[in-house]
Order: C-alpha cells, then structure tokens, then sequence
C-alpha cells in the first residue's frame, strides 16, 4: 500500500503519517468548500452545505476513511504473506514462481502508469459530475445563476477528484492482490483435506478481509449518500430501499470474493480428487478384508489381487466430505458487509419508519 509516486509525494510534502494526512485531506476535501460557501452565501448556504449528505459522504467521511484504511490492509496482506510462506503452504517445485508472482505485485504496486490512469478515472469522475451539476441536478449550495460557485468548483476539482483517486487506487491495489492469488492459486500447493480449518490448510486466507472494515464504511457512506439525496427528493418505498441494500452487499460480497475464488477452486479440485481417490481406496481396502473375512467376495472379480499395503482410508473420505471450498463464509463476512450496510440503514433511520426499517434489516440479515 505505501508505495508508488503518490506516496512518494505525500512524504515530500510532510504527509507521510496517515492520520495527519487524512486530517489535511479532510481539511481541503470538506473545510476549504464550507468556509468559502460562507464566505460567499453566508448562513442560509452554509446551512444547505452542513445539511448535504452527499458531502459528509463523500468529502469528509470518504477522504478519512480511505486514508486510514492504508495502514490497516496493509497489515492484513502483510500477515497473510507471512503465513503462506511461513508454514510453508507453496510447494519446492512453486517457490520460485511464487517469488517471481511477489516481485510482479510490488512492481505493479509501485507502477506510475497505474496511479496515472487512477488519477485519469477521478478526473472522468469529476468531468461526469461537472456535466450534471451545470445541467441543473448539483445541490444549491454549489450552483448559482452564472454557474458554479467557487466552493463548487472546488469540490469538483479537489475534493471530488481525490475522493475518486483515493478510491481507485485501493481498488488497483485489491486488484493486484487478486492477480497474485491467482499466480499462487495456480502453482503447486500442499493442501490436504484433514487441515482442521476445514479449507485444506487454506482457511487463513481470509482474514486479510479484516483489513478492509474502514473501506467498507468508507465506500458505504458514499452509496448512503446519494441514497440520501434521493429520499429527500422524493419517496422510496421499503421495497426499493431494500433491494438497494441488498444490490449493496451483493457488489461489496463480489469485490472482497474475487480474489478467493482461485484459491477456492483448488480446495475444490482437492476435495474432488480426494473423494475419487478414497473411494477407490475404500473399495479395494474394504473388499480385501471381505475376502479375508469369508475366503472371496460376494461380487467377486476374477482379475482382482488381495494386495497387502492397503490402508483404511475413511477418515480422508470423511474429511474431504466436510471440506469447504467456500473461504468467505458468514463468520468472515459479516464484519465486512455490516459496515458496508450501516451507513445505508442510518439514511434510510430519518426517511422510513421503525417498524419497516426493522423488517428491513431482518430481511438483510437472512441473505
């Protein structure tokens, strides 16, 4: 995570740290446009400001959140690194290309080219924003009769714009991760399906998704944000705000799952073979102990040997059964998708009733 030129520029400029970094960011993200929007409108336009959701959003919470989510999934990949290699779970034959597969992820990490087009995407971003606003959907606060303010044009050249980066760039970085899991995924790996996490000796994989819970709020507020900004224009009904909700969590289910699904197509691959071999081994083993029990089989086959190395094998069976090939369960789920969810179910607290809100969740809750 600390690495590429924008980290290069934030330590060239005194920011190095991420907590006063995400204070700067949200001092220019959201203080600058609330003293110009005073400074310009006064109270009534400062009080239109304070009451945007879309800005708490994406100008204050966002920013800080992003920003201190850094530090936290780094030490969550971190870890998982130390574990893989550690135990160690890659092969002898795989090492090299895995070391090969770290290299590419750091190079690629630190590549200007992809914190360039980070940067492009939040300028599209803010363009796109631009466009709606001057066509009359930004809020009051931000356009006037002779077109933007200058607390809205700020927001779109500042604050919109490195809320968009920040973004992207995280993503970016997700998206590496997951092409190195899949380098990992496709080598050589010493699963083996009577680990007692239940995965193969995969099961730890999964806690770099704790790293993620500031990121999660961070990107939810933003989706509670414009979901605010509907529900004051204008009635949604439980039905609606439901199924946006559950749209939600099932696009943050999808972001944090990718990266698993290569991994756990191996634990499938580990089960399925696994299964095939100990049934075979469960036959011939089971068959030769009735042969020794009752002198030939009841099915018999004439071309069969009575073999002397073979072993019980049912526990393997029985294991490979209770494998799970599914690394993002509930347990590990939730502590992703809840923050995901929170700021929606704040929103949808001052628009919708108790008695709705609550079936709502219930509703959530049983995805």
């Amino acid at each position: 995570m600390a690495a590429g030129p924008f980290h290069g520029l934030m330590r060239r400029l005194g920011l190095r740290k991420r907590g006063w970094r995400a204070f700067v960011f949200a001092m220019l993200c959201w203080t600058v446009p609330l003293l110009l929007v005073l400074a310009n409108g006064g109270g009534y336009a400062a009080g239109l400001y304070l009451g945007d959701l879309g800005a708490w959003a994406k100008f204050l919470i966002a920013p800080v959140l992003l920003t201190l989510s850094e530090k936290p999934i780094e030490f969550a990949l971190d870890a998982c690194l130390r574990i893989l290699f550690g135990i160690p779970l890659v092969s002898s034959q795989s090492i090299p290309a895995a070391g090969a597969a770290i290299a590419t992820a750091r190079t690629r990490s630190r590549m200007w080219q992809a914190e360039l087009v980070c940067l492009i995407v939040a300028i599209a971003a803010s363009c796109v924003n631009a466009d709606r606003f001057l066509g009359g959907s930004g809020p009051v606060w931000a356009v006037s009769e002779d077109g933007l303010t200058s607390a809205g044009v700020w927001c779109l050249v500042i604050s919109n714009t490195l809320y968009w980066f920040l973004l992207v760039r995280i993503v970016w970085k997700h998206l590496v991760w997951t092409g190195f899991l899949s380098t990992i995924a496709s080598g050589h790996l010493r699963l083996v399906v009577t680990h007692p996490d239940g995965h193969g000796g995969l099961g730890f994989i999964s806690g770099y998704l704790k790293g993620y819970a500031f990121f999660s709020l961070g990107a939810g507020s933003v989706i509670a944000g414009g979901l605010g900004h509907v529900m004051q224009r204008e009635a949604v009904t439980p039905t609606i705000f439901t199924l946006v909700c559950a749209g939600w969590l099932v696009v943050i289910f999808l972001f944090y799952a990718l990266p698993l699904a290569p991994l756990g197509m191996k634990i499938a691959r580990l089960k399925r073979d696994t299964i095939m071999r100990s049934l075979t081994g469960a036959t011939d083993f089971e068959r030769s102990a009735e042969r020794r029990a009752l002198g030939v089989n009841v099915f018999p086959d004439v071309a069969e040997d009575d073999a002397e190395d073979l072993h019980d094998v049912k526990p393997l069976y029985q294991a490979a059964l209770k494998t799970s090939a599914l690394l993002l369960k509930p347990k590990n789920a939730v502590p992703l998708l809840l923050p995901a969810l929170l700021p929606l179910l704040a929103v949808g607290a001052f628009f919708l009733p108790y008695a709705q809100l609550s079936t709502i969740v219930k509703r959530l809750l049983l995805l």
